[in-house]
């Protein structure tokens, strides 16, 4: 179990006992990955805001929606995208799962020596991500970006696990197949 899952977690039970400011610091800890989730959905940014303050107003009024204490940021984000397919339904009203256009957005560090360099490695992987689909943007950014489990990754994107191992695994075939020589680049964001 990582560190943000246990603080989550004692966060959690701190809150279930009562003590108010455990839920405001589980708020404060886990706003930025819901925002730039958010932002990665592509969602406007007062929209973002709106249904951040929302998830944890119904968990604040409804604290037996989470039922495994362990499952606290799964909880959030699968709320958050959830939140997002619905209001996108019924923007489009539409209600095939590929409504959902993920961004994936990719940061390289300034550890290269040159420009030139970089714009190369940053051409690579942008060509690499345009080649995937939404939901395979989707699962590399929460699998590698966010390291969460495969477990966690099932329950956000609402398939199996192994339905979940094999998303990853065609992926990153796909991606190794298709750009062998530029493969690594995706990985130095």
């Amino acid at each position: 179990m990582n560190d943000c899952t246990e603080e989550n977690r004692l966060l959690w039970l701190s809150f279930l006992k009562g003590d108010q400011d455990a839920f405001s610091t589980l708020y404060k800890n886990n706003y930025r990955m819901l925002y730039a989730y958010g932002r990665r959905l592509q969602m406007e940014e007062n929209q973002i805001r709106d249904i951040i303050h929302d998830i944890f107003l119904k968990l604040y009024a409804k604290p037996d929606l989470i039922k495994n204490v362990t499952t606290i940021r799964p909880f959030l984000l699968v709320s958050m995208r959830n939140a997002f397919i619905n209001w996108k339904k019924k923007m489009q009203r539409q209600t095939d799962m590929d409504v959902l256009d993920f961004d994936l957005h990719y940061t390289v560090e300034n550890e290269f020596w040159d420009k030139e360099q970089l714009m190369d490695v940053k051409k690579k992987v942008e060509h690499i991500v345009q080649q995937l689909t939404p939901r395979q943007k989707e699962i590399i950014y929460l699998r590698f970006l966010y390291e969460m489990s495969y477990e966690e990754v099932a329950q956000i994107m609402g398939m199996s696990e192994q339905a979940a191992r094999n998303l990853v695994y065609r992926t990153m075939d796909r991606i190794r197949k298709d750009n062998l020589q530029a493969a690594f680049a995706l990985f130095l964001f």
